[in-house]
């Protein structure tokens, strides 16, 4: 028996064991929990609330009385088993099969599943916490960018962009050792941006540790590790990425980042509109210098 079939057994084992004790309500999220566990290994309370027609409460209460500590716990239990058993090819082909082989179609389910998660997103990110993660990199001395792997371009383009406003930003990309280069300079005046989806990275959780003993306020963006970083960070945005088993989007990551840049420019109007002034002029006097240069050549 595989790690994914024994684990999934045992919950089911344990939904059977305790149907007797729970409500209505309770029984349904067990039900569910039992019978969807790649789904529950990257959803929220909030989204299996909403799945199970109940609440996050209630589905807290439920895993609690299943004999689970919370369900950031059933949560890494679950999505252990799913990636053991989903390889990078095995994602791309369940993709594949869903979307099929005609370039129109493939491009159609594709735009469909960017318009879902962005409309998941706009229910599932409150308007206060995008405005206290705002005015955290808005009064910031310095913005770090923090995202390993194909995130590490992501937070390149943000803190590109947010320099562009005249806002300092820099980016911590490397993985390893190298990562602490990039966190010495981090302050209690400081913000860091990290960028995490469905998994903890030591570099990740260090990066998160040392911004919370200099005082440095941290703006998640992820997923669903906001439950399992609540106490640790200062605002937290949801990015869904798609459903577990198949190839991920970063759409809604970064329509989430644009709007940070436009909402950061916002509350900086005249220091934003300056850096842009200047930087329009940079750009005529190289575009003069290219075109000299364009000019001189053979």
């Amino acid at each position: 028996m595989s790690p994914s079939t024994s684990q999934h057994g045992f919950l089911a084992q344990r939904v059977a064991a305790q149907s007797g004790d729970l409500t209505a309500a309770e029984a349904r999220v067990a039900r569910f929990l039992a019978e969807h566990p790649d789904d529950v290994a990257f959803a929220s309370a909030s989204e299996l609330g909403a799945l199970t027609a109940t609440s996050d409460a209630t589905v807290i209460r439920t895993v609690k009385a299943l004999g689970y500590p919370g369900l950031p716990a059933l949560k890494r239990m679950l999505q252990e088993t799913v990636r053991g058993r989903l390889t990078p090819a095995g994602r791309l082909n369940r993709s594949l099969d869903e979307a099929g082989n005609d370039p129109a179609t493939v491009l159609s389910h594709v735009l469909d599943d960017h318009i879902r998660l962005l409309e998941e997103a706009r229910r599932t990110l409150t308007p206060a916490d995008f405005s206290q993660a705002t005015a955290i990199i808005a009064d910031a001395r310095q913005t770090l960018v923090f995202g390993l792997g194909v995130l590490g371009y992501l937070a390149e383009y943000f803190a590109l962009r947010l320099s562009r406003l005249g806002h300092p930003a820099r980016t911590a990309t490397a993985s390893g050792f190298l990562a602490a280069d990039a966190l010495l300079d981090l302050g209690h005046a400081d913000a860091l941006v990290v960028i995490a989806h469905t998994s903890l990275a030591p570099e990740t959780d260090t990066a998160i540790s040392h911004a919370q003993r200099v005082g440095a306020k941290t703006v998640l963006l992820t997923d669903n590790l906001a439950e399992a970083l609540r106490d640790r960070v200062a605002a937290t945005l949801t990015a869904p990425i798609g459903a577990a088993g198949s190839f991920s989007t970063q759409a809604t990551t970064l329509a989430i980042l644009e709007a940070l840049v436009l909402a950061t420019a916002a509350a900086q109007r005249d220091q934003a509109t300056q850096a842009m002034t200047l930087l329009n002029q940079l750009r005529g006097e190289l575009h003069g210098i290219g075109s000299t240069a364009a000019s001189a050549s053979p």
